[in-house]
């Protein structure tokens, strides 16, 4: 109502498990899991009239996916569409959340600014979450901060119809599945994807599939293989091509990341650092001293022996 610029940040549980919506769920066929897509649907349609409302074309509004599906919560789950990581449902477990399969990562995404954004556009360029803060940067015409680098992009020529040019490199680091969190085992060069470790995520029927390491690295041609089926062959003229690239590329971001500033904290055993319900903690969300729902804090705070919120 001001007038002036704002952010907003929305992250909402939707379609995470558990999946709570009002009884009864719609006849979407889809049961719960369907009901709570409603739902969110819904809800980003409230936001998108709001901010219509307030000035057709003033907001841009970035919607997407966090992760595939959550496979072990079987048709809580959602679907995964043409990604399903063949290669890995063959040696068990899931392919989907908390594994570098395309399942894993590979997440619907729609960006609405009527009057700069070509409607109905669809685009093949390869983009990352990691793109939206130094695109917002960019167009609000402020400047990254010089003293580290950022592995996203500024992709607004992509956004306003442009461009179809994104990344030609993509890290896909460790998220549970196989091998050390945070390690970056998996790359995608243009088309290609390099595995040097594989694995599972437990599936809808207790599943895992164990961790593989490969040296040289599984590679797959997505373009031609978007399920992950059958990586090239190591003999051939293909891979023989594309592997000095990728080792190369491999080795740069290896470095990036060993010379970037990079903060020497470690926030997960810095008692600072963690949430919990304390009012004098500038981290926490307790209730007011007093207040009815303090009282009932209390109540939970002696029935368990820690509450972190």
């Amino acid at each position: 109502d001001s007038g002036r610029p704002f952010f907003l940040y929305l992250a909402l549980a939707h379609m995470h498990v558990p999946l709570g919506v009002p009884p009864p769920p719609p006849a979407s066929g889809r049961g719960i899991y369907g009901a709570a897509l409603s739902e969110m649907d819904a809800l980003v349609g409230r936001i998108r009239r709001v901010a219509d409302s307030h000035g057709k074309g003033n907001t841009l509004l970035w919607f997407a996916g966090d992760n595939g599906p959550w496979a072990q919560k079987c048709e809580l789950a959602g679907r995964l569409g043409p990604f399903v990581g063949a290669w890995q449902r063959q040696r068990g477990g899931s392919s989907a959340k908390q594994t570098t399969w395309e399942g894993g990562h590979r997440v619907p995404a729609l960006a609405y600014w009527p009057g700069r954004i070509p409607a109905k556009r669809t685009s093949r360029a390869l983009l990352s979450t990691l793109d939206i803060f130094p695109t917002l940067v960019a167009l609000a015409g402020a400047a990254l901060p010089p003293n580290r680098r950022f592995d996203g992009l500024d992709v607004s020529p992509v956004l306003f119809g442009w461009s179809d040019v994104g990344h030609k490199v993509l890290l896909h680091p460790n998220s549970g599945a196989a091998g050390k969190d945070g390690e970056i085992e998996t790359l995608r060069l243009a088309q290609y994807k390099a595995f040097y470790t594989t694995g599972g995520a437990m599936a809808c029927d207790g599943s895992i599939g164990p961790a593989e390491h490969h040296q040289p690295p599984l590679i797959f041609n997505l373009d031609g293989d978007i399920q992950e089926q059958e990586p090239l062959d190591l003999a051939s003229r293909e891979y023989q091509a594309v592997l000095p690239a990728i080792s190369r590329a491999y080795a740069q971001a290896l470095e990036d990341i060993a010379t970037d500033n990079v903060s020497v904290a470690d926030y997960s055993k810095n008692p600072a650092a963690t949430p919990c319900c304390n009012a004098q903690h500038v981290a926490c969300r307790c209730q007011a001293p007093g207040s009815h729902a303090a009282a009932l804090d209390r109540r939970t705070e002696r029935r368990a022996t820690r509450l972190c919120l």
